[in-house]
C-alpha cells in the first residue's frame, strides 16, 4: 500500500470509528417501522449483482459502494464501472480483510446512504436509483452538512471508495499514475482532498 493509500485507509479509520453504531441502527429501526424507508428498499439495488462469498459488505452494501465510487472519483470512474473495468467494492472487500473492525460501521454507513431519507437526507429513493445528479446532491449534502455524524458518514464511505478505486490497476490511467507522471490527468491528493470541518467540501474531483 503506498503512503498516499494509506493516508486514505488512515482517514477511513478515524470517520468510520467515530460512528454511533446503536444510533444508525436505531435510527434506521424507528423508519423501518413506521413504514419511513422507500418502497425499493426490499429490492436488489440497481448496479452490477455482487459476488457470492462476501465476508464483510452485504450484497447492497456492495452496490452502495461502487454507485459512490462512480461519482467520488469523477467521470473516468463512471466510465470504468460502466463497463466492468474496475471493481473498487471488490478491492475494498479485500482492505477489509486486513481491517474487519471497519466493516460495521462501514456497513452502517452505506445503510444510511442507501436508506436515508427526508428528514435524514434529502431524498426519498435508495441512492442506487437515483440520477447521477442526485446523487451528487446528496453527497454534497453530506459533505457539507453541520452535522459532524453526516460528515462522517460522507468521509468515511468517501475514503474506503476511493481507496477500492485507486487499488485497481486500470484506474491508474485516470490519475497519472504513478505520480510524476508526464501528462497527469489528476494527483490522489486533489481526490483525498475535502474540508473535514464541513465547509466547502467537495465530494471529489469529478464532483
Amino acid at each position: 500500500m503506498s503512503a498516499r493509500e494509506a493516508a486514505l485507509a488512515s482517514h477511513a479509520l478515524r470517520e468510520l470509528a467515530a460512528l454511533d453504531r446503536r444510533g444508525f441502527l436505531r435510527a434506521l429501526g424507528v423508519a423501518a417501522a413506521a413504514g419511513l424507508l422507500p418502497a425499493a428498499c426490499g429490492r436488489a439495488p440497481a448496479g452490477t449483482p455482487a459476488p457470492d462469498g462476501l465476508r464483510f459488505l452485504t450484497p447492497r452494501g456492495y452496490a452502495v459502494l461502487n454507485a459512490a465510487a462512480a461519482r467520488l472519483a469523477g467521470p473516468p470512474a463512471a466510465e470504468l464501472l460502466a463497463r466492468g473495468a474496475v471493481d473498487p467494492a471488490r478491492h475494498a472487500e479485500r482492505f477489509l480483510a486486513g481491517a474487519p473492525a471497519l466493516a460495521a460501521p462501514l456497513g452502517q454507513a452505506l445503510l444510511a446512504l442507501e436508506l436515508g431519507i427526508w428528514p435524514m437526507l434529502g431524498k426519498l429513493r435508495p441512492f442506487t436509483a437515483l440520477a447521477p445528479a442526485e446523487q451528487d446532491a446528496i453527497l454534497a449534502e453530506l459533505a457539507g452538512s453541520r452535522f459532524a455524524t453526516k460528515r462522517r458518514i460522507f468521509g468515511g464511505v468517501r475514503s474506503v471508495a476511493l481507496l477500492g478505486f485507486y487499488a485497481a490497476p486500470e484506474a491508474h490511467a485516470t490519475i497519472g499514475y504513478p505520480v510524476g507522471a508526464a501528462t497527469p490527468a489528476a494527483r490522489i491528493a486533489d481526490a483525498m482532498a475535502w474540508d473535514e470541518g464541513g465547509s466547502g467540501a467537495r465530494p471529489g474531483p469529478g464532483g
